[in-house]
């Protein structure tokens, strides 16, 4: 009885909260997803399941960036945010292996403008992850260290935007992963 009680509750206030969320200014709860390209390059690996480093060890990824935050005004807005890239490569038995490089970040962004169309550049950083099909970031087999991103993007209509992307991330001690992501974002506000 106290858990529907809870339900009932929470869904309540979930609902009366949306019903102002959804006004079509920056201000207050946020969510999106970008979709688009990104190409990854990274040195000093030192992975089991793709063997020793190789000469060639830069890809053209799948990109993508969901996320969600809170927007203080219509300028500036804070989220928490994923950024995976997803690419194959070449193990030491020619098998193709799906690797993913990733950012899970707090990230700051600030619009030039109070409505579309706008300009933007957005700040993240968080921790870098290196992982391989079967995995998750989450596991011991995952590459952890410190990731960072800049961003700098354009709103040419509400709810859509492009931008490009930095990515830095050092999964290992004396290893890098540098990338760049160009992404089509929709964000509900």
């Amino acid at each position: 009885m106290k858990a529907r009680l809870v339900i009932i509750i929470t869904l309540m206030l979930l609902t009366a909260g949306s019903a102002r969320a959804w006004d079509g200014e920056r201000k207050g709860f946020l969510l999106g997803l970008g979709l688009g390209i990104g190409y990854d390059s990274y040195s000093g690996v030192q992975y089991d399941e793709i063997g020793p480093e190789e000469e060639d060890n830069s890809s053209v990824a799948f990109a993508a960036s969901p996320r969600i935050g809170y927007a203080c005004n219509n300028r500036l807005s804070f989220f928490y945010s994923r950024h995976p890239f997803i690419f194959s490569v070449k193990n030491e038995e020619n098998d193709d292996v799906t690797i993913t490089t990733c950012i899970e970040s707090l990230e700051v962004q600030y619009y030039l403008e109070e409505r579309a169309p706008s300009l933007y550049l957005g700040l993240g950083a968080g921790i870098g992850y290196f992982f391989h099909d079967g995995t998750s970031n989450y596991s011991r087999e995952a590459l952890k260290g410190i990731g960072i991103l800049g961003t700098v993007g354009y709103e040419p209509i509400r709810h859509l935007s492009a931008e490009i992307s930095l990515h830095y991330k050092s999964p290992q001690e004396g290893a890098s992963d540098i990338g760049v992501s160009l992404l089509v974002n929709v964000l509900g506000y």
